[in-house]
């Protein structure tokens, strides 16, 4: 069987290029060779768009000559001018002109990369930019026919695709019948799966506010854009038939960062241009420091034959282009340094691209290079191999900045289960956590409190099963506890079991003590106080809400209503700072897989009426009633449902027995709004059992 082998010089176009070329050939009964040496047939994609590129392969003429007198055919093909196709004749066996690869956009590639695909919308360029060779090596501008794209889209994700980037020479001019650039985008972000856009290269003259609309509204669509500029002087972008101004491309900067604030650009720049005095040239440093770019691509000016601009006097000394470069570079270093500072601290996602010894490396939605600490945390789970990462997404904190990347650790993977009282959440973080070797980290408001027990359905030893479980029995009923001081005690819980190589799992049904662990909210650190809160104990929830929302109407919109601790917390700490409560900050600490069980509506009055029977068994009344000698009804942990409820004077049976029905009552309510709550939160993945729950924990620790 031969064998055939392709080298690749120049852009993604190329590369894109090379995937379809290896599916025509293999069609034609040709495999791949591992080694260039084994090859029978030898493809050279190459660019003569740079002058760098052409020195490279020309580099490599004897090799190539050495490997064609041993019998292998070698071919030449991609953007070559002319005058390069004059001088390869005399080389290579053959001289493949790209623009007759007929309908070879549509070939369905073979992908170098597992999980980012090339997909060119178009080929061809009609700005006839004067220094650029591209409309001479690839024709005029062609798009692909949108259902084709869509098609070899779909195709990607389905086989296991992260990132999808569209190419194109100037490729937000696309057009197929009445789908521009912008309805491509929506389209292809309507594609199911979990997958980024990225695209290049555009062309600021055909950049319009429906496409900057398109990338801010579409979800998929990463914060990067290259936005080549080529100079800062309109003297030269006239030369180079360049059809904005300098106030032009600073205006859409203006518009996509209004839109995309936390966009990275890149842009690309060409040094000494025909002509370029040194005033023109501060110009383009004018612009770099006003722009600020996270990232540029700076060519040194070299002639391509054939264009206009290589009749014009190349009147720039080599060692003044370096120069030039060499005084933007030292700019993009600061703007680079400092724009990247704002991610120290934060939490990103990052495509993992590959491991080497012993980090991973990938890129952000924002194109920034990350250098990821891996700790091996769940390698007894067999769920945690770094080569299961690459090709995969996984949520780091950065640690460090530095001027072309950032550094940073993966989050510790943290399950959480949530559900509404008697879902059957506590008997499925068990199980979870005997087949995952985890530990459980109790969410319950109420569960905190010592002699507790019987009313807040505390786990007993017995339920465990030998699961450690934490955060139950460890205030006294008469303390005050506040949501700040769980998420301490919570957070390092969870970094101790993580530490100790297990998973750490959270379960519970208060709502906020979840979410300060799950977001990281910060805490407003006010001490309670005991006078104002028995002063507020005595109204209605009603009376609170009103209360609140006159003072701090913002943090009335998110506050659980109907919940008097949160109300009357909230009122606290407006009436002792003096100002409306902050907007909480959100400073994520681990990488959650957050779980939903949900009693079937038809059970669950029933789960919660026979609960209650057997608390009163069990002798709820005598623990309520041992608790009120001790402490008193008026405490906030005794406004506990299945406690509150025995303050008024129970004597006979029928006093129980109404007390039995409100206690359901209560709870009934109670489990509602917990629903409510956890409803409106989408990141949760609802399962239907412990075989669900199980399949979804795996997954998310074999990808981190």
């Amino acid at each position: 069987m031969k064998k055939y082998f392709i080298i690749t010089y120049g852009c993604q176009m190329n590369h894109s290029d090379s995937e379809r070329i290896a599916t025509v050939l293999e069609r034609t009964g040709y495999l791949q060779a591992s080694k260039i040496e084994e090859a029978d047939l030898i493809v050279v994609n190459m660019c003569s768009i740079r002058q760098s590129a052409v020195d490279r392969l020309y580099g490599k003429i004897n090799y190539f000559s050495k490997l064609s007198a041993r019998g292998g055919k070698i071919i030449a093909t991609g953007c070559i001018l002319k005058k390069d196709k004059e001088k390869l004749k005399k080389k290579f066996g053959s001289i493949l002109d790209i623009k007759d690869f007929k309908n070879g956009l549509n070939v369905k590639p073979k992908q170098k990369s597992a999980f980012s695909a090339l997909v060119p919308i178009a080929s061809g360029c009609n700005n006839f930019c004067s220094y650029c060779a591209v409309p001479y090596t690839r024709g005029r501008e062609k798009s692909r026919d949108y259902k084709e794209i869509i098609k070899e889209i779909k195709n990607a994700v389905a086989g296991g695709a992260k990132e999808i980037w569209l190419l194109g020479q100037n490729v937000n001019s696309y057009k197929s019948k009445n789908i521009n650039f912008a309805k491509l985008l929506r389209m292809v972000n309507k594609i199911p799966g979990n997958f980024w856009i990225r695209f290049t290269s555009p062309h600021p003259k055909d950049f319009s506010d429906e496409i900057i609309k398109a990338m801010a509204e579409c979800e998929k669509m990463t914060e990067y854009l290259n936005f080549p500029v080529q100079s800062g002087d309109d003297k030269i972008l006239k030369k180079m038939n360049r059809p904005y101004t300098v106030k032009q491309y600073k205006d859409l900067v203006k518009k996509i960062r209004e839109k995309i604030p936390d966009i990275a650009l890149s842009t690309d720049v060409i040094v000494g241009f025909p002509g370029e005095t040194k005033k023109q040239f501060n110009n383009t440093a004018k612009l770099f420091k006003e722009v600020c770019f996270d990232m540029a691509y700076i060519s040194q000016y070299s002639p391509r034959p054939g264009t206009p601009a290589a009749k014009l006097k190349n009147d720039i000394s080599l060692e003044e282009k370096g120069r030039r470069d060499r005084v933007l570079t030292e700019i993009l270093k600061k703007t680079a340094f400092e724009n990247n500072k704002k991610y120290e601290g934060r939490e990103v996602e990052v495509l993992v691209e590959k491991e080497k010894d012993g980090f991973l490396f990938g890129k952000t939605r924002a194109y920034k290079t990350v250098k990821l600490q891996w700790k091996p945390a769940y390698a007894h789970t067999g769920f945690g191999e770094a080569r299961k990462k690459i090709g995969e997404f996984v949520k780091a904190k950065i640690a460090e900045t530095l001027i072309w990347g950032l550094n940073g650790e993966l989050l510790p993977k943290l399950i959480v289960i949530v559900g509404q009282t008697a879902s059957g959440k506590s008997k499925m973080a068990v199980e979870l956590a005997k087949k995952l070797n985890g530990e459980i980290i109790s969410a319950d408001s109420r569960q905190i409190y010592k002699e507790m027990n019987i009313g807040t359905a505390k786990i007993s030893k017995k339920e465990m099963k030998g699961v450690p479980h934490h955060l139950l029995n460890i205030v006294s009923p008469d303390e005050n506890f506040t949501v700040a001081q769980y998420e301490k005690l919570a957070v390092d819980k969870i970094r101790e079991i993580y530490n100790n190589g297990k998973i750490p799992i959270l379960v519970g049904g208060t709502g906020f003590y979840i979410q300060s662990i799950v977001d990281g909210i910060t805490i407003p650190k006010v001490a309670p106080d005991c006078k104002l809160r028995e002063k507020y104990n005595k109204k209605s929830v009603d009376e609170l809400f009103k209360i609140l929302k006159k003072i701090d109407p913002q943090r009335a919109e998110t506050i659980e209503r109907k919940n008097p601790q949160r109300l009357i917390r909230a009122i606290e700490i407006v009436l002792k700072t003096k100002k409306p409560v902050p907007l909480l900050k959100k400073n994520k600490r681990f990488d959650c897989l957050i779980i939903g069980t949900e009693a079937p509506k038809n059970c669950l009055k029933k789960r919660i009426s026979e609960r209650v029977d057997a608390m009163i068994r069990r002798g709820l009344k005598k623990e309520a009633d041992g608790l009120a000698d001790k402490y008193g009804f008026e405490i906030p942990s005794m406004r506990t449902i299945g406690y509150q409820e025995w303050s008024s004077c129970v004597k006979t049976t029928e006093d129980k027995q109404k007390v039995r029905d409100i206690i359901k009552s209560h709870t009934l309510q109670y489990a509602k709004r917990q629903m409510t709550w956890f409803k409106r939160d989408k990141r949760i993945n609802w399962v239907k059992n412990e075989k669900e729950a199980f399949a979804s924990a795996k997954k998310f620790l074999a990808t981190g």
